[in-house]
């Protein structure tokens, strides 16, 4: 018998299966999470997928080829999968040639994945695109910019945080329904990374284009500081890093550690930062309209979102990086946000002064040139400069939800006027941004979806910024 639940504006239709579709499944689609790669280097690649099984151990065969009908098979071999990792399958294909496009699929017991498509990092590059990603809710809409960032055919996508979402409702509305509900322990956020690549536009995007991905706070639990989650609920903390790793085509290290850079010959270097896990403890919640006291807070000596060992890796990196650009991958947005002269939202690079300031004056100190930012979280598009005391030290460039809603921001236009430094934003649409690095410089295109509502969505052209080479 099927019933319901209502929740805010959504209805919620709890389906009973039959008996024999809880067992080991004998017809279908084994695969049908899609499939994915991730962490390109010039000479490897990370690649992922699912099978449906209820077996205590399933080995499941993989394939990468040249080509799609997997006639030049480079490299093959087997994957043990089991309930200890909810039967996910991913791993690291090692001895690939740089700038090389191959094909990879997944099969057992006769039946076999979708076939997916990868690429390596170029050595070196004259030409190279980004499509910047953040922010899509399951519930408040479709992911129809991933159907054009799969148009675009970037060389990767660089996702910043907010993959899934705790909870399944924004506010009291919703585009489709979440059954999970909120994710607490080790299998609701499961629960929650199969729903969300349930989304045929996302599965389609993530089948032929690579994933380079960072967390932020959705993916644990909204505003969270690592150091204080981790005292008051490191259970929960520790199966959303879990599941996290298991789903995501990201490349694992010691400890949940997550920062990391990849790099394109003398093109760009690109740092991914963890903003969560280091974090120091909250000082104003909910992280908008703070008190006095918290924004004195937000200034103390030493108060930092990456810790003091990240700290100084990005710092140093970024000292030491012979690359053209340099791009910070941040899951939050840095440039400065001030109504009143005062910080609007302690939860962003705003409520960490004390280290941001640190990184600029490493920036302005050791003369490092062309630093760009990229980052999501504010749900909003953004472009714009990082000031240090005045002066511009690095570009910002922030991308809106693919789904999740901005909100209604007050006084737009005044806060426009109090923070001259921002230089474009767009809060209407959700979508992506486009980035094309090449020879004369950088080409940004803010792209906006006319609806999210449904998956009868158009693209439009919000703003396009050329970057010059001589920045």
């Amino acid at each position: 018998m099927n019933s319901f639940i209502r929740l805010g504006s959504c209805v919620f239709f709890i389906f009973t299966l039959p008996f024999s579709l809880l067992g080991e499944k004998t017809e279908g689609n084994y695969f049908p999470y899609g499939l994915s790669s991730g962490d390109p280097t010039a000479g490897s690649v990370i690649i992922w997928s699912r099978i449906e099984s209820s077996l205590p151990s399933v080995e499941v065969d993989y394939e990468v080829a040249l080509d799609p009908e997997f006639k030049k098979i480079v490299k093959k071999g087997s994957l043990k999968t089991s309930p200890a990792t909810d039967y996910t399958l991913k791993t690291d294909v090692q001895g690939l040639e740089p700038a090389t496009t191959y094909y990879y699929r997944w099969s057992w017991n006769g039946h076999t994945s979708p076939t997916g498509r990868t690429r390596t990092l170029p050595l070196q590059a004259k030409n190279f695109r980004i499509a910047l990603a953040s922010c899509q809710h399951y519930g408040a809409g479709f992911y129809n910019a991933y159907r054009f960032i799969a148009q675009d055919n970037p060389d990767f996508i660089l996702h910043v945080g907010d993959w899934i979402y705790e909870f399944p409702v924004y506010g009291t509305f919703c585009a489709r329904p979440d059954p999970v509900g909120t994710a607490v322990d080790l299998d609701s956020y499961r629960a929650k990374h199969r729903l969300y690549r349930t989304d045929p536009d996302l599965q389609e995007a993530l089948k032929n284009i690579p994933l380079v991905a960072l967390w932020d706070d959705h993916e644990v639990q909204n505003d969270y500081a690592g150091k204080a989650l981790s005292f008051y609920n490191p259970d929960r903390m520790k199966a959303a890093y879990t599941a996290y790793f298991e789903y995501l085509p990201v490349r694992e290290q010691k400890e949940w550690k997550l920062y990391r850079s990849l790099k394109v010959g003398n093109l760009f270097e690109l740092f991914l930062t963890d903003g969560r896990q280091y974090r120091d403890e909250d000082i104003w919640h909910p992280a908008t309209h703070p008190s006095l006291e918290a924004l004195l807070q937000a200034t103390a000596l030493g108060r930092s979102m990456l810790g003091a060992e990240q700290r100084k890796w990005l710092i140093d990196s970024l000292k030491s990086s012979n690359a053209f650009w340099k791009f910070i991958a941040s899951g939050d947005m840095m440039m400065e946000i001030k109504r009143e002269g005062k910080a609007l939202n302690l939860d962003q690079w705003d409520g960490f002064d004390w280290e941001r300031k640190e990184i600029l004056r490493s920036i302005r100190e050791n003369k490092v040139k062309n630093v760009i930012v990229l980052s999501g979280d504010s749900h909003i598009f953004s472009f714009g400069k990082v000031l240090l005391e005045g002066e511009p030290l690095a570009l910002e460039i922030g991308t809106a939800g693919i789904s999740s809603p901005a909100g209604k921001i007050e006084g737009k236009e005044e806060l426009l006027k109090q923070n001259p430094h921002v230089l474009f934003t767009d809060t209407d649409h959700r979508g992506y941004v486009l980035l094309d690095i090449g020879p004369e410089g950088m080409d940004i295109f803010f792209y906006g979806m006319t609806t999210v509502l449904s998956r009868e969505a158009q693209r439009v052209l919000l703003k396009k910024i050329h970057i010059p080479r001589s920045l």
